[in-house]
Formats: C-alpha cells, structure tokens, sequence
C-alpha cells in the first residue's frame, strides 16, 4: 500500500501552525460565540437597514394612518438599540413617499406608541415580550421586522432569517394581509412564505 505525502501545510501540524491556529484559537477560546442572528454584525445591521428602507418604499399603508398630509413616516424600534445608529444615518433628511422619516425608540410597554409606527423593528428582548408586543399590534397598520428566531411564526410579519450573505426574508402573509399592509410582488420574489 502507498503512504500519500501533503505539503505541510496540509496537514494537522502544518494547519495548526498558520492563520488558521489563530482563527480556531479565537473559536474555540472562552466565550466565543457564533453569530446568531443578522443584527449581530455591523454587516448585517446594514443588511437589515437597507430592507427596511425598501419596505418603506415598497409597502402601501392605509391613508387614514397618517394624521394629515404633513404627518411623518414613523420607523420605530423596540429593544434593538444596535439597529438605532444605522437606521439614524441611512434615514437622515430621508422622505418615503413625500413625508419625512421620523426615527423613534419605544420603549417595552409603549404599545399606544408603537401603533403609531408604520414599521416597528423588533431587536433583543425576551421571546415573552416580544410575544406580547406583537400580539397587541395584530390588527393595527403596523409592519413588524425581526431576525429574532421563529419571529414570523409567532405572529410577526417579516422575518430575516439567517446570516452573512445568506440571507433570506420569511413573510407572514396572514398578518400582513390583517394589518391592512398591501405589499408589492418584488418583494414577494424575495422571500419565502410561511403559514
């Protein structure tokens, strides 16, 4: 039988002794952790802010949610202040549809606040939480974005499912269709359905 000989750099020693030892030795050190969820990373929170824009441009709202012509459009978040930072410069002096951005953070409990919004962004809060946050905006105007686990399946109305440049948006189009939101077929191409 032949013994097969690989470079050095091949094999276990040779791998171990390169950038790949300090990439493992940074995995495996303590408290290392996989990224999770899209907004863990800056490069996902920019993947998540340019969605958010397209949906506000792509979506159509009940006429009656804006308070006069001069109302502005609401982008709210809710335990996410990671999202905060980067929504504020992409939506800086921005217009949807002839109003102006207003970028908000509500605070847990403010649900009268948060059915003013016309797109709510749900970040890190406990599944409880966020399970009552969203149950109390089912029937109201209000788009509900998340890349929290299962989001869609628990009530919420668009979920950013996976990480890096895997990305892939789940709809909930029950909920959307009982929140009166009228959403356009590009984005339909662009997402999987769940019931």
């Amino acid at each position: 039988m032949m013994k097969r000989r690989f470079p050095s750099f091949l094999t276990l020693p040779g791998l171990l002794s390169g950038p790949l030892a300090v990439l493992l030795l940074v995995a495996l050190a303590p408290g290392a952790q996989a990224v999770g969820q899209l907004s863990d990373s800056a490069a996902g929170r920019q993947v998540m802010v340019d969605y958010i824009v397209h949906f506000a441009h792509h979506l159509q709202w009940p006429i009656e949610v804006f308070s006069g012509a001069d109302a502005p459009f609401r982008i709210c978040v809710m335990g996410g202040e990671a999202l905060l930072e980067p929504l504020a410069e992409r939506l800086d002096r921005h217009r949807v549809k002839d109003r102006w951005v207003e970028l908000e953070s509500v605070n847990d409990g403010e649900t009268m606040r948060a059915r003013s919004c016309q797109i709510i962004v749900f970040g890190a809060m406990k599944r409880s939480e966020l399970l009552e946050a969203v149950g109390a905006l089912e029937f109201f105007p209000v788009l509900t974005v998340s890349d929290a686990d299962r989001f869609v399946a628990t009530g919420g109305m668009v979920e950013f499912a996976g990480s890096g440049a895997n990305v892939a948006l789940q709809l909930n189009k029950t909920m959307l269709e009982r929140a009166d939101l009228k959403i356009g077929s590009s984005l339909f191409r662009l997402s999987r359905e769940v019931d």
